[in-house]
């Protein structure tokens, strides 16, 4: 089967969101002051999130302050060897559409190698409601017209949901498609990582849409701010 295509989102995929209250009191490496019942002590454990032990505050161009970011350079490493390697194809798939080559840059990846998608206009913001979900739409209907389809990931703690995977289902995809919802608290978790690279590895051992949420996730919609 042909090269896998991954289009990722980056806040809350890549750019994860950890609690102020986890991280003032010493992040991932200090979870023994939650009590032993508290879901956050495995979530965030590194043998269930990946360690998140970079962060950098970027000046963007329009904006007044800096823009913080925290992220795991082990996660980032993994997903740039799977391209570099000719194992998948990376693109960004984000609203940081305008600025990916910032984040390229910190995270040591070739612009050569992973592509960003244009999905909407950042001027008038065109595009921004619907455009994740008809760029992999518009993918999937060219994949039914070729003969050697892609499979394809879509990863995004957003838009990755029941109504789109519905939508999707309902393309009837010539290739696998495989939708990841992280919990954006610890972005990508390692079981979706494990998840996402045996798909890479064969896709075809895979439904024709398979969507996977991370468990965490409305448990942490119903407590927001605990």
């Amino acid at each position: 089967m042909a090269k896998t295509v991954i289009y990722t989102d980056f806040d809350g995929v890549i750019n994860a969101f950890m609690q102020d209250k986890i991280l003032r009191r010493g992040g991932q490496g200090n979870l023994g002051w939650l009590k032993p019942e508290d879901p956050r002590r495995i979530l965030y454990d590194t043998s269930n999130a990946f360690l998140l032990n970079k962060t950098k505050r970027l000046m963007l161009p329009g904006f007044h302050r800096k823009l913080r970011i925290r992220w795991s350079e082990e996660l980032a490493g993994l997903m740039y060897r799977a391209a570099v390697e000719g194992r998948a194809e990376l693109n960004w798939l984000s609203t940081w559409q305008p600025f990916t080559a910032y984040l390229n840059e910190e995270f040591g990846w070739d612009a050569a190698v992973v592509e960003t998608v244009c999905w909407y206009d950042p001027e008038t913001g065109e595009g921004r409601l619907t455009g994740k979900r008809t760029t992999v739409r518009r993918r999937i209907e060219a994949e039914r017209r070729v003969a050697d389809s892609q499979p394809i990931v879509w990863i995004d703690d957003e838009e990755c949901y029941d109504q789109s995977r519905i939508e999707l289902e309902s393309l009837l995809p010539a290739a696998p498609l495989l939708m990841v919802r992280p919990d954006e608290r610890i972005g990508i978790s390692r079981r979706q990582w494990e998840l996402i690279d045996r798909f890479i590895a064969d896709p075809a051992d895979f439904p024709p849409v398979t969507l996977d949420e991370e468990p965490t996730i409305h448990e942490h919609q119903g407590h927001i701010g605990y």
